[in-house]
């Protein structure tokens, strides 16, 4: 039912209802005024002819005390002279004394009835009315106390029809009116009610499709106007003219952290100014939604592909413009998914899920906007999938280590692995870091992911050991992992458990991440230390951080990235990155590790340049333990600058 619909509904009820109230009351007025005018007109006729018999009484009495009486029947003039004083209104007059009954007066309007032959008989005082087809007359019997006189006059009514004629007329009139005003004050309210009512819908309905704070549409409002739009006619008009329509998901970066540190009232203000610049994209057509928390959608029809992503470009540009929020300035920063209708999607749902897709790997790459693509949704759904699967492969044990050895430089001594994880995924086959690392450390599993792996590094230690073979394993870990604070204990118990060597285990951090909370990685880092582990720090030189935070982590080794590995034998510049970097680690007195390693020539040249460790394809891919046994039991394994013979 429409709001229209519901506004003449209650219209039409409070008008029916105030005319039958109105109806109502007055056929109650009417009801009370005319048997109170009743009531009166009786008193009135009582009193009336009362008097009137009180005269004619006193005449009669005259009559008696001249001893007229019994001419009354006889002589005429007597007779005639008495009914004389009769006014027309009596049509009944009727004396008894003496045992006489004179009528002095009778009609065939009225007859005896029983209250008038009772009253008669016991000759008691009375009074009433009698009603007939076409009148209604008046008796009274009245009992004289002299010589047994009693008399009964019957007359028209005469102040009662007066009475009520009068109050008939004013009653016809008054009620007339009242049901005229009843019915324009019924109109009048019900239109003032249906107005209130109407103006309370539109406001409840701006509620239902407004977000309260930005004032934009919200999202019961997008799946409404959704719903109306994907019909038959804007499908065609799509198909013939080739046009798009286009649906942008924007996500702040980094607003939780402004919520956190400034407050949620400068938050809601950084929201509102967003609100408003999306209002004010350049493509008029365009409509801004507040789709939840720090997400927007805009809605943009009839554009084509070049424009699409002009506008997706306007989204990040405006965005990005310095705002000022209580004397604080803010420059921030979204992240903008694009889907379109028809060709990524024909319902909002899907629309929306592809355009939320896009936002992510715009995210995860900063690039501002992306447009939707088939093989991110693919690529999208198979993490998804294995999302859903982390908790499985860990009670299954689905991950396995691999390790990479690492050589001594010069001679490619085998010193120490690098334990690599691997997902024997039961359908996709082996899954490299790559493809889940970065899911397990967004799940709930990271803590218990590491503590998995560096369980089986402890263990691994202790087979090698049982085998004769003292080597180190060095284990990735995430930062994530430095917020868990039994992380150390729990390393420490399993390495007295398996009666291993704390000196054999390794803990590696990416330069990044061990940037992230200097304060924080100081501290594990101390306890791994007083435990006895070995630190290094991984990936370093890609970070932005200062060579000097290098002072500040107390490690054993400093990995030096691949990247610069690549052209050192053919640029001049990797050369001296890397000549820096061994000279600085050297005056620290920690030893490097080079990473990527693939050429002869490569070695050759982080030899010369003085560099300690190196590990990559040249010496050997990442390998299952039993096949890194093999090769230990081929050559020496170097610890502490000390050859110890292997077992062949």
């Amino acid at each position: 039912m429409t709001d229209t619909e519901l506004s003449s509904g209650l219209r039409k009820r409070v008008l029916y209802s105030s005319i039958g109230l109105a109806i109502i009351v007055s056929a109650i007025f009417i009801s009370v005024a005319f048997n109170l005018s009743r009531d009166l007109g009786e008193s009135l006729e009582l009193e009336h002819s009362t008097k009137v018999l009180s005269q004619l009484t006193k005449h009669i009495k005259s009559v008696i005390q001249h001893g007229q009486f019994n001419e009354l029947t006889s002589n005429k003039d007597v007779k005639n002279a008495l009914t004389a004083l009769l006014d027309k209104d009596i049509i009944g007059f009727e004396i008894w004394f003496n045992n006489k009954h004179i009528k002095l007066k009778t009609s065939f309007l009225y007859a005896h009835n029983d209250l008038i032959d009772n009253a008669i008989k016991s000759e008691t005082s009375n009074y009433n009315f009698i009603e007939t087809d076409t009148d209604r007359l008046f008796w009274i019997y009245e009992k004289a106390p002299l010589n047994n006189l009693s008399i009964l006059m019957v007359n028209e009514t005469y102040a009662l029809d007066k009475a009520i004629s009068y109050v008939s007329n004013r009653l016809f009139i008054t009620a007339f009116l009242t049901f005229w005003l009843a019915v324009w004050v019924a109109l009048f309210i019900s239109a003032l009610v249906s107005k209130r009512f109407q103006q309370s819908n539109d406001r409840l309905k701006h509620l239902a499709t407004h977000d309260i704070m930005t004032g934009l549409h919200n999202r019961a409002y997008l799946y409404e106007y959704a719903h109306s739009y994907f019909n038959a006619e804007n499908i065609k008009k799509h198909q013939n003219d080739g046009t798009l329509l286009a649906v942008y998901i924007i996500d702040l970066d980094k607003f939780k952290d402004i919520n956190d540190t400034m407050g949620h009232l400068v938050g809601d203000e950084l929201l509102k100014a967003i609100s408003i610049r999306l209002c004010n994209l350049k493509e008029k057509s365009s409509q801004a939604i507040r789709y939840g928390g720090d997400e927007f959608v805009v809605w943009c029809d009839n554009l084509n592909e070049r424009r699409a992503i002009s506008l997706a470009e306007d989204i990040v540009t405006v965005c990005r413009q310095p705002i000022k929020v209580n004397n604080y300035a803010f420059e921030t920063s979204v992240s903008v998914g694009v889907s379109y209708y028809p060709t990524s999607g024909l319902q909002l749902d899907e629309l929306l899920k592809n355009a939320d897709v896009a936002m992510y790997q715009a995210k995860k790459h900063r690039l501002g906007f992306q447009v939707f693509q088939q093989e991110l949704f693919t690529r999208s759904a198979f993490r998804i999938n294995l999302r859903g699967q982390l908790n499985t492969a860990l009670e299954q044990h689905q991950f396995v280590l691999y390790y990479q050895p690492k050589v001594k430089l010069p001679g490619d001594i085998i010193v120490g692995v690098e334990a690599l994880v691997r997902w024997l995924h039961p359908k996709e086959g082996i899954l490299s870091p790559n493809m889940f690392i970065d899911i397990i450390e967004q799940s709930m599993f990271v803590h218990e992911f590491t503590r998995y792996v560096l369980l089986q590094a402890i263990i691994q230690c202790r087979a090698w050991l049982d085998e004769g073979l003292e080597l180190s394993i060095a284990v990735n870990i995430s930062p994530y992992n430095l917020m868990d604070p039994e992380l150390v204990s729990y390393v420490a118990t399993q390495l007295e458990h398996y009666n291993v060597s704390a000196g054999l285990i390794e803990i590696e951090l990416t330069e990044n991440a061990s940037m992230v909370n200097i304060t924080k990685t100081q501290e594990v880092f101390s306890q791994f230390r007083k435990l006895g582990v070995k630190l290094s720090i991984d990936d370093f030189g890609t970070g932005m951080s200062s060579l000097a935070y290098i002072k500040h982590l107390d490690v054993d080794y400093i990995k030096i990235d691949r990247s610069f590995i690549n052209d050192v034998v053919t640029d001049k510049r990797d050369e001296a990155v890397i000549t820096s970097l061994l000279v600085l680690c050297q005056k620290l007195n920690k030893l490097t590790i080079a990473e990527g390693v693939e050429t002869i020539e490569q070695a050759n040249k982080l030899t010369l340049l003085g560099c300690n460790l190196a590990q990559g394809y040249l010496y050997s891919k990442p390998l299952p333990a039993e096949e890194i046994t093999k090769l230990l039991n081929k050559q020496a394994v170097v610890i502490d600058n000390n050859v110890i013979n292997i077992k062949t």
